[in-house]
């Protein structure tokens, strides 16, 4: 039994991890922009299958497919922000960015079913292998998910939380009038901000691309980390990481009730907190004033 427990521990944290910087990445646009990016889970789908392409067609060792990875999604970052968020960033309609958000993520799942077909892809883990502690084998793959995605959190926590440039692109991205008379060009700092949060997702689209098939499927993934944030608190990075890892650890249990009804479990605890603490763990009740 504590061989089970461990195991889908390790499960449930490595997924939750995922789930985790998808949650942060659109805690930051939504910070940085007020918008809230429906194509945050396409842009880890995309991840996925560059990740397939570089390291299945191409046969990139490791670290010069990092590096044309994390390059290929700050392009995207800007690109996508000129093409998706800037045209429509002064409209009159509240919601156009949005919904033009939810046009470009059925652009990214038709551009990748074009280009890859629409059949699952298989990728090799990082370290083939395990680890055998007692009776419990434990994939290096989730490990190196456990560890890198710590890291990766750490320091996103350091950029926008302790340092004062990451906290002076906030700011300057919510009052550009503010930045502008320190200097600073709005266009810049969410152009920064586009392409920190791309790379974040693209970077998970690599760690979980050895875990699952590759699939256009996988950009389904983005309702476990909204689930995560709003359990969080929506908005608190903090929040959005102690969500998801638990919407990761109650996915991986649930197999022990029921395999088939895992996803109604995990939206069954979103309703629950929905309805006890409908704030999140970290959020603020809004009370109306007299």
């Amino acid at each position: 039994m504590l061989n089970t427990v461990v195991q889908l521990s390790v499960n449930g944290i490595a997924m939750g991890m995922i789930y985790s910087l998808l949650a942060m990445g659109l805690i930051l646009l939504i910070r940085a922009i007020g918008v809230l990016n429906f194509a945050q889970g396409d842009l880890l789908m995309l991840g996925a299958f560059a990740t397939y392409h570089l390291g299945g067609p191409l046969n990139l060792p490791l670290v010069p497919m990092l590096i044309v990875s994390i390059l290929f999604f700050v392009v995207f970052g800007a690109l996508f922000m000129f093409s998706v968020y800037w045209p429509v960033r002064k409209s009159k309609w509240p919601t156009a960015a949005v919904v033009c958000t939810i046009g470009a993520s059925m652009v990214i799942k038709e551009g990748a079913k074009l280009i890859w077909g629409g059949s699952p892809l298989g990728v090799d883990p990082i370290v083939k292998g395990y680890v055998q502690i007692g009776p419990t084998r434990l994939e290096y793959q989730y490990l190196i998910i456990i560890a890198v995605g710590a890291v990766m959190i750490w320091c996103i926590f350091q950029l926008f939380e302790k340092l004062y440039s990451g906290r002076l692109m906030q700011a300057a991205a919510q009052d550009p009038y503010a930045a502008s008379l320190l200097g600073i060009p709005n266009i810049i700092t969410t152009m920064v901000t586009y392409m920190i949060v791309m790379v974040i997702a693209g970077m998970a689209g690599y760690l979980v691309a050895p875990i699952f098939l590759v699939s256009v499927s996988l950009s389904t993934i983005q309702l476990r980390a909204f689930a995560g944030a709003i359990i969080g608190g929506f908005g608190n990075l903090k929040g959005a990481v102690i969500g998801s890892l638990l919407i990761g650890l109650v996915e991986s249990f649930s197999i022990l009730i029921t395999s088939t009804y895992k996803d109604a479990i995990v939206f069954l605890v979103l309703i629950i907190f929905l309805i006890v603490r409908p704030q999140g763990i970290f959020g603020d009740r809004i009370a109306d004033k007299a």
